[in-house]
């Protein structure tokens, strides 16, 4: 027994005289039962249009997805006049505004057909109030900043002096 252990007898298939057996768990017939490769199904008209309405729509609210990121951020660097919070409050505003008018026809254009041109109007209009809405983190934090002219002594420059009508003086 140890001696076939450390030499085993290894044949090759056509020396050996009785058929192999398979392994457990082996079914021939699956191996030998050809399948013909299975290609994309096409989609018909409507289910496409359904799609680019869904995806319109994908695009449209992924601006209000990132709001509450934006309103903790916001609230982590503080009220503090530095460079760093400035540049992020700018931020918050400039990107949504930029968005707003280089992006909304650039998104939308790829999904657009006769069918659901109405729909995806929507969808740009609702995209639009997303950004505004992002775009007002960033008009807030500026408010709270104290950096959006709101009193009235921001706009002093720009009123008229006070005339004085009339004098009274008391001599003795």
């Amino acid at each position: 027994m140890h001696n076939e252990v450390s030499n085993p007898d290894v044949l090759s298939p056509k020396t050996c005289k009785k058929p192999l057996s398979l392994p457990p768990g082996f079914v021939d017939t699956a191996s030998k039962k050809k399948v013909a490769p299975i290609g994309p199904k096409k989609q018909s008209a409507a289910q496409v249009d359904d799609l680019k309405m869904k995806k319109a729509w994908e695009i449209a609210v992924a601006p209000a997805k990132g709001i509450p990121m934006n309103l903790f951020m916001s609230y982590m660097t503080g009220n503090s006049l530095q460079i760093i919070p400035i540049m992020m409050t700018f931020s918050l505003f400039w990107n949504p505004l930029k968005a707003i008018f280089t992006e909304t026809n650039v998104a939308f254009a790829n999904l657009w057909t006769e069918k659901n041109a109405s729909n995806i109007v929507l969808a740009k209009v609702a995209f639009v109030v997303c950004q505004i809405a992002a775009m007002s983190v960033g008009l807030y934090k500026f408010y709270k900043m104290g950096l959006l002219p709101t009193a009235e002594s921001d706009w002093l420059a720009w009123k008229a002096p006070m005339r004085i009508v009339e004098m009274c003086a008391v001599v003795q």
